[in-house]
């Protein structure tokens, strides 16, 4: 049930329905708040046009700190607790970078709030990860104030 509602809610938007006319729409299949849940997530297609190349810039910058993890982890050749506590960084990555080609909300705020506290991590302060986090920060940041933060400041404007 919970996919159908998210096809049906990226069906619409895709379709040009603002996600007050979705709700309006959809509120009779909603059993358990997930209609609000996808709202929220998902982005108007017109912005991810929009926004598609910084969308892809910040893609290629997780991508590439994440090969430069994976290669780390495997780097021990034998399977071990390190090897296995080395493969979490490129993992938690993999997933945001899914998230981020996808466009949702999720995957941009993991992306904010991890790459900030990873740059507590000394191997995070050295070359090229100084200048490829703080990126990641910004682009991250910026891509969820456009495409999703604005939409949930005008939702409360009107709700207030």
């Amino acid at each position: 049930m919970a996919r159908f509602l998210e096809d049906r809610v990226e069906e619409l938007l895709q379709k040009g329905h603002s996600k007050e006319k979705i709700r309006a729409l959809l509120k009779k299949e909603d059993e358990d708040g997930e209609l609000d849940f996808y709202l929220r997530n998902l982005s108007y297609p017109a912005d991810r046009t929009r926004y598609q190349f910084v969308n892809l810039s910040l893609f290629f910058i997780l991508l590439f700190i994440t090969i430069k993890k994976l290669y780390f982890a495997l780097s021990f050749g034998q399977l071990s607790i390190v090897m296995l506590l080395a493969m979490v960084v490129p993992t938690v990555n993999i997933y945001i970078l899914r998230e981020i080609m996808r466009y949702r909300r999720i995957g941009y705020l993991f992306c904010l709030v991890l790459s900030a506290i990873s740059l507590v991590n000394a191997e995070n302060r050295a070359f090229p990860e100084i200048i490829l986090v703080p990126t990641m920060v910004f682009l991250s940041g910026f891509l969820f104030a456009k495409l999703f933060w604005q939409y949930e400041r005008k939702t409360e404007k009107k709700s207030a």
